[in-house]
């Protein structure tokens, strides 16, 4: 029973956890910089990952391996937070952060690196501090945003690792009553002729507009790269991806014909362990507006077949306490499965004829799952438990057309039980 589906939300495999996720095109393939989460860990680790795409083909993503690590770090040994890249006068530059508020940029020959010369930023001669840099090129400048709560913008010099003092801007966002509700997380990009800044915010309807859980990527645009910016909404909301999702980063991107919305989710019921998704988005370029976009399982699939639902991994929503974790022996189950706790996956296209779904599962007492088609019920079984993992076979006939699959549980018994994966498959 296969427990990936290439392209599918979480897209890159299972046990590799990257938050945090700027997404830039360099020639012929997408490439994602972010964070690197170890599973059952803190935030980010001391080492980043390039991954990488063909723009022809997003459902086969590539690690290339370590990019860049603090032992090229010359001041610091500290964790690194999210970068950011450019590619400048034949170059690739990455620019990093670290978890005790220094920043820094580094140079490689390949977008996947390795990235060596790494130099601290500095504005005045002095480091600066702050986390979350974020590049872009625009008429010949290189401007650069950075920091937490509040958000300082300023451009380059030609050495990439100084900041013209004339330049700064301070509150480009801010978390203050009123403001954006900015909280981190800032990427710059340009919307047609527009400026346009996605962030994670903690922005809140009810005033003073900040104290959210910053599980929105919001955006704000502005017809001047320094503003003043105007919030108009939001691109992605992690929230429901796992019971104690906290925090979103990420990026929008035009690549392949298509728009995008890069983001991550937490896993392991903890703000941690954190996955890159990836959603379509309707963007008006010349209007400068972004279409809000939900969590999906179908990630870069237009279309999302039943058989390609193999692992509860590639859930959209968790309720009732379930979320996924990894187990030692290299599973990935769904776990915290009680009575009304459960997950579901986006509409699935049926076709009319009769499936069966086989559900590998440990559990050490007899448990009770109902399986529904869009909110109707379609089964109610009682699954035996021995403690082992085993398999479990129920017949299905959904009507033709979309439709979304959601298991729940009914009785959980006095056991626990964790559902491992999953397989739809023509019944005979």
């Amino acid at each position: 029973m296969h427990d990936q589906t290439p392209g599918l939300n979480p897209f890159l495999p299972f046990g590799t956890y990257i938050p945090d996720g700027e997404p830039k095109v360099f020639g012929d393939r997408i490439y994602l910089y972010g964070s690197y989460d170890r599973f059952g860990q803190g935030y980010c680790s001391k080492e980043y990952h390039a991954v990488s795409a063909p723009l022809a083909d997003l459902t086969d993503w590539t690690d290339h391996g370590v990019s860049f690590s603090t032992k090229a770090v010359p001041w610091s040994d500290a964790d690194l937070y999210a970068p950011d890249a450019l590619y400048r006068n034949g170059k690739y530059y990455l620019f990093f952060c670290l978890s005790d508020g220094t920043e820094g940029v580094a140079e490689s020959a390949s977008p996947e690196g390795p990235f060596t010369n790494a130099r601290q930023i500095t504005l005045n001669g002095k480091p600066i501090t702050g986390i979350d840099p974020s590049v872009l090129e625009d008429g010949g400048r290189v401007y650069y945003t950075w920091g937490q709560f509040h958000l300082n913008m300023g451009e380059l010099c030609d050495d990439l690792c100084s900041i013209r003092p004339e330049s700064v801007h301070t509150d480009v966002l801010s978390n203050a009553p009123g403001r954006e509700g900015f909280h981190e997380g800032s990427s710059l990009r340009k919307l047609g002729d527009r400026y346009c800044l996605i962030y994670a915010s903690e922005y809140a309807q009810a005033d003073p507009h900040n104290g959210a859980r910053p599980t929105k990527l919001d955006y704000a645009v502005s017809d001047a790269v320094y503003g003043p910016y105007e919030r108009r909404g939001t691109v992605i909301d992690n929230e429901g991806c796992d019971p104690a999702s906290w925090n979103n980063h990420g990026s929008v991107i035009s690549a392949g014909g298509a728009w995008y919305v890069f983001y991550h989710a937490s896993s392991n019921n903890s703000a941690f362990s954190r996955r890159a998704r990836a959603e379509r988005l309707s963007v008006d370029v010349a209007a400068g507006f972004i279409g809000q976009a939900i969590p999906t399982t179908n990630g870069f699939l237009q279309t999302l077949r039943p058989e390609q639902i193999t692992s509860p991994v590639h859930a959209c929503r968790f309720f009732g306490g379930a979320y996924v974790t990894e187990t030692p022996d290299g599973g990935f189950p769904c776990v915290g499965l009680r009575s009304g706790a459960g997950f579901s996956f986006s509409p699935a296209l049926f076709d009319g004829e009769a499936y069966s779904l086989a559900l590998r599962y440990r559990a050490t007492e007899q448990f009770r799952v109902k399986i529904l088609l869009d909110a109707v019920c379609v089964a109610d079984e009682s699954i035996p438990g021995s403690g082992e993992q085993s398999e479990f076979t129920v017949r299905l006939q959904p009507a033709s057309g979309t439709a979304a699959l959601r298991l729940e549980i009914a009785d959980d018994g006095a056991g626990t039980c964790a559902i491992y994966a999953m397989k739809l498959s023509r019944a005979n």
